[in-house]
């Protein structure tokens, strides 16, 4: 877990703070892929109603590619940014907030970590940018051999262009 004693803050004006070790230690447990060499920096610097954190996070992850299916290493970074605010009365907006209760004796940015991650991720994820994919016939990955399958099959709604006469 990631978790910081509030005892720790106090009567100093900027703190940093650095875990590293398995998503398990580390209590990022909902990531759903493997995740090797994690390391998080938090600073947390004083700030209204709390302290802000910023800092960066990454990992070497093993990820599925969309397009072929293989599982292939990736580094994931990340930055931090969010203000923790310790008086609940307060409403913030347009920020990144970690509301913690002001009679908890600690700060776990654990699950912060984590949807930080999990943002970080790209839409679509690729092995490579030239990667070709998986054939949609046979299924063979196009990326390891070629296979003898014809593309013949059209989508039946574009066969009325077929009639269109373009060489005049």
């Amino acid at each position: 877990m990631m978790k910081i004693a509030i005892a720790q803050l106090q009567d100093t004006r900027q703190r940093e703070f650095f875990f590293s070790g398995s998503k398990e230690d580390l209590g990022l447990e909902g990531i759903e892929f493997p995740m090797q060499n994690t390391e998080v920096t938090a600073i947390f610097a004083d700030a209204d109603h709390g302290y802000y954190l910023h800092g960066d996070a990454r990992t070497d992850a093993t990820l599925v590619c969309d397009r072929c299916l293989t599982d292939f290493n990736s580094q994931i970074e990340t930055s931090l940014a969010a203000l923790v605010v310790m008086d609940q009365s307060s409403e913030f907006e347009d920020e990144e907030i970690i509301e913690v209760d002001p009679s908890s004796p600690y700060i776990d940015i654990s699950k912060f970590v984590q949807d930080s991650f999990m943002l970080a991720l790209p839409f679509k994820i690729i092995c490579k940018e030239d990667c070709q994919g998986l054939c949609a016939q046979c299924g063979t990955n196009l990326n390891e051999g070629s296979c003898d399958c014809e593309d013949t099959s059209i989508d039946p709604r574009w066969n009325k262009l077929k009639e269109l006469n373009l060489e005049d």
